[in-house]
């Protein structure tokens, strides 16, 4: 899900935001994929019952700062860093209820290591 999400977001942010610009598409489609990455990576290391808030802002962080400073590395983007907030409070909306079944679900149970 995630992988799909994650460039929708962006996509629709580069339309909506004048402070998010992309001027290919496949600009934010490469950062979302690497937003889902490590989004994915940060659930199987974080993500637990009890750090629910927790991993909930380091999402919202670590989302912000992927955003902002990838955009760096394509010719034509500008993502301010206002922008670059305001898409992680978008991704952050719905990794909150990602969560939050993913909990419930027992899906986010961590197995005790020997």
């Amino acid at each position: 899900m995630k992988l799909i999400v994650c460039p929708i977001i962006l996509i629709i942010s580069a339309n909506l935001l004048t402070n998010v610009n992309f001027p290919n598409v496949y600009q934010p489609i490469i950062i979302g994929l690497t937003l889902a990455v490590v989004g994915f990576l940060m659930e199987i290391a974080i993500l637990q019952k009890g750090t629910f808030w927790i991993s909930n802002t380091v999402d919202f962080v670590i989302s912000a700062l992927i955003i902002y400073f990838l955009s760096y590395f394509f010719a034509g983007a500008d993502v301010t860093m206002g922008g670059a907030l305001i898409t992680a409070a978008l991704l952050t909306v719905i990794e909150f209820f990602v969560h939050l079944w993913l909990i419930k679900s027992g899906r986010a149970r961590k197995e005790p290591s020997l």
